[in-house]
């Protein structure tokens, strides 16, 4: 049986530019993570950490504190062999683990991405190094509000759990053309 879990979840719109300065505050206020690229498979035999989040090209990016959670540990732990014999799959929760879905192009519009982890329960380092990434995470952004598609009003209350980085905000949310997405009936705006 697994361990109790605590998931959470951060909305988040992010242009590569945007990602620059996230991987530049997390090293700043984080600097024992490491960036784990589940598309370098099948080319190494195991996940390599990176200290950039541009060294990695895939749409899913694990961060690893490595304070909690070493790479040899990480590796013998967590990583095992791809059930079709080809390259490697690990966990993306657990002690020391955070993840980045990275948001998406769309046509025009920006669909979000999501920093998410899953502190286990009685894990108070990850706890609060999930609670230190996402104070980084929603410091960064701006917040965001809902937008009705059909009659283009803008919710009075911004969303909870959703942050636009600034390039993302600029090119993305303007309340005229709002092109942060969360779905085909769900646009945001970055000010009412």
């Amino acid at each position: 049986m697994s361990t109790p879990s605590k998931p959470q979840r951060l909305c988040v719109f992010m242009t590569p530019a945007d990602e620059a300065q996230l991987s530049d505050a997390v090293r700043t206020a984080l600097p024992t993570v490491r960036f784990v690229d589940a598309s370098q498979q099948p080319e190494t035999r195991t996940p390599t950490f990176r200290s950039s989040l541009s060294e990695c090209a895939g749409p899913h990016v694990t961060l690893v504190d490595t304070s909690i959670l070493s790479e040899r540990v990480f590796h013998r732990e967590y990583v095992v062999p791809h059930p079709s014999g080809q390259g490697w799959v690990y966990a993306i929760v657990g002690t020391g683990l955070a993840s980045l879905v990275r948001s998406r192009s769309e046509g025009d519009s920006l669909r979000n991405g999501e920093v998410r982890a899953a502190v286990p329960a009685g894990d108070s380092r990850t706890a609060e190094y999930v609670r230190e990434l996402m104070s980084v995470v929603r410091t960064g952004g701006t917040r965001v509000f809902a937008v009705d598609p059909m009659t283009k009003s803008i919710a009075r209350r911004a969303e909870r759990n959703f942050v636009a980085w600034p390039d993302a905000a600029s090119r993305f949310g303007s309340k005229d053309a709002p092109l942060l997405t969360n779905g085909p009936m769900a646009c945001f705006a970055v000010e009412r």
